[in-house]
């Protein structure tokens, strides 16, 4: 959705309905869409991820240990050069 709208086709949306109703989709498409932003707009703050990988509460000092300089959010897919 993020990364490659064109790949939510008439295609996608029939293996979806397999699945889920029509109203289902569209509850499911808008928490993809809400998380996304809400990933972003916390990206841009450098909001750190609040658990270790094993489940400990962080303070955002310690996730930034753990995860980096740059949230997860906040990294190309890319390494930069």
């Amino acid at each position: 959705m993020a990364t490659n709208p064109d790949a939510i086709d008439a295609t996608f949306f029939d293996e979806l309905r397999q699945h889920y109703s029509d109203e289902e989709i569209v509850e499911l498409g808008l928490f993809v869409g809400f998380n996304l932003g809400y990933h972003t707009f916390f990206g841009s703050l450098k909001f750190y991820p609040l658990f270790s990988p094993d489940g400990r509460l962080l303070t955002q000092a310690e996730s930034e240990k753990i995860y980096g300089a740059a949230p997860g959010s906040l990294q190309s897919e890319e390494p930069a050069k």
